[in-house]
């Protein structure tokens, strides 16, 4: 009967055609009652974060934000009371989107990226370095002086010239910048919902831009005389890519989700000789925050020294996340009438699982090994400094091998729960962890605060890639000797 769930269900990392519940008048009071109904009832880590030890405590941050709610009248500050009571969780699975596209910002300004060239020659954009096109992953950007009769309020406007979202077009406007002092701006951020964040930015470098509380900052792409001269590491930083550190074989994942597993193995196939002759190799999963598992599947002969346990996975059985595990089954579009009898029999017990934790397997975990191990490189750089999600289910399995060494400081911490769930109540989106990392995430959390490095390296005082390099160097002629 398992694996038939297993059929209807499916265990990995996916999400969801969003449960819309029904509409009605955005009150933020409203709105908080039901935040709190779908994450108590759904959210798969809710037993493990609110317990008898500091129930008082999420009751009373519950209080002052039920008090706040009722106070807030926009949708913009309500979801900011909202978000507020979601950082009791610490959880980056966890978050929210406004639904009505009133409240989002679809300001537009028609700009070609051959019309920015030009305005910046003729009208002398150079005198300021904070003019230019920018870019940060999927994102490229143009900014330019607050146009002549648009919202005042902001000197500059970073608008979109490309976008590898659905959500983000050609012409929108990105984020708004106010000179604070020198290179320090105040800013307003549109975020993926189009809900601008209000927040810090300043121009490090020529070349580099960051806004607070963003993991990855904007790199300076044209144009070229004003380029910083970067190693090709900085940038290409926020793309997927192999390359040679004085003959250091290098890989780059900002993500798993940028490329899929076919084009990984295409490139470790094309780079095999020089990652098996390699006295070591690094593998940078800094600031990745997620995708597919499978997508780094193509390395593991590389770096993996033997076998290696991989928890076996749960899920949550709440009313609401049977619903939608149905809906993107076998079962989907069916009534209970045009069910065969197997069909029914698997119905009956699905629902008799509500209200329970569901686990595949009986064993705590599962054991992988590629069908080939390669005895080298014989040592594997692990940069793993903020990487979440898949990223750190990377970093445990890969941390199992006796090759790798992880350099750096604490994965992000948000991977006890995952496969992301939506559920739209009518004025927002919630978004939540429908699974179990493993079967004892009470007594071996991973969340908040991630998995250290072997090495601990402080980035802000050292730069941990010469670092790490240095290091495993001195380990090799130690491990020679």
């Amino acid at each position: 009967m398992k694996q038939l769930i297993l059929w209807v269900f499916g265990l990995g990392l996916f999400t969801l055609p969003i449960l819309k519940l029904q509409a009605q008048e955005c009150s933020c009071s409203d709105m908080f009652e039901k935040t709190i109904n779908v994450y108590e009832s759904n959210y798969s880590l809710f037993m493990f974060k609110v317990t008898d030890e500091n129930r008082d405590l999420y009751n009373a941050h519950t209080a002052v934000m039920r008090e706040r709610a009722n106070q807030t009248e926009t949708l913009q500050n309500c979801k900011t009371v909202l978000e507020l009571w979601l950082d009791f969780f610490r959880d980056g699975h966890n978050y929210l989107s406004i639904s009505s596209k009133s409240e989002m910002n679809s300001e537009k300004i028609k700009l070609s990226e051959k019309q920015f060239k030009l305005d910046y020659n003729r009208k002398q954009y150079s005198q300021n370095p904070i003019l230019g096109i920018w870019q940060n992953r999927g994102y490229k950007v143009a900014i330019i002086p607050n146009p002549k009769n648009s919202k005042g309020g902001r000197d500059f406007v970073g608008v979109v010239l490309e976008s590898s979202s659905e959500q983000w077009g050609q012409n929108d406007v990105k984020f708004e910048l106010k000179t604070d002092f020198g290179s320090n701006y105040n800013a307003n951020f549109m975020m993926s919902d189009h809900v601008p964040m209000t927040t810090k930015a300043q121009q490090l470098t020529k070349g580099k831009l960051s806004f607070a509380g963003m993991k990855t900052s904007w790199t300076k792409v044209w144009p070229e005389n004003e380029i910083e001269k970067l190693s090709e590491v900085d940038l290409k930083f926020n793309e997927f890519h192999f390359t040679e550190l004085d003959g250091i074989p290098y890989l780059r994942f900002p993500d798993f989700y940028s490329v899929d597993q076919a084009h990984v193995d295409s490139i470790m196939s094309a780079n095999h000789s020089k990652l098996v002759k390699a006295d070591f190799i690094i593998v940078d999963v800094r600031d990745n925050g997620g995708g597919d598992d499978s997508n780094y599947y193509p390395i593991l002969p590389y770096i993996l020294s033997g076998p290696v346990q991989i928890p076996n996975t749960g899920l949550w059985m709440s009313e609401d996340n049977i619903n939608q595990f149905l809906e993107s089954s076998g079962l989907k579009g069916k009534s209970l009438q045009e069910y065969s009898e197997e069909e029914r029999e698997l119905y009956d017990y699905i629902m008799s699982l509500k209200g329970t934790a569901f686990f595949q397997e009986e064993d705590y975990a599962s054991t992988y090994k590629p069908d080939i191990l390669y005895a080298g490189p014989k040592r594997v750089i692990l940069l793993s400094s903020g990487a979440g999600s898949s990223g750190e289910t990377f970093v445990y399995r890969a941390n199992q091998s006796e090759k790798v060494v992880v350099y750096g400081e604490n994965t992000m911490g948000i991977v006890d729960g995952f496969n992301g769930l939506s559920l739209d109540i009518g004025c927002f989106k919630l978004t939540y962890p429908s699974s179990f990392r493993s079967k004892d995430i009470n007594q071996n959390p991973i969340d908040p605060y991630g998995i250290a490095p072997d090495v601990y390296v402080d980035e802000d005082e050292e730069d941990v890639l010469t670092y790490a390099i240095e290091h495993m160097k001195q380990l090799i002629k130690i491990d020679t000797d």
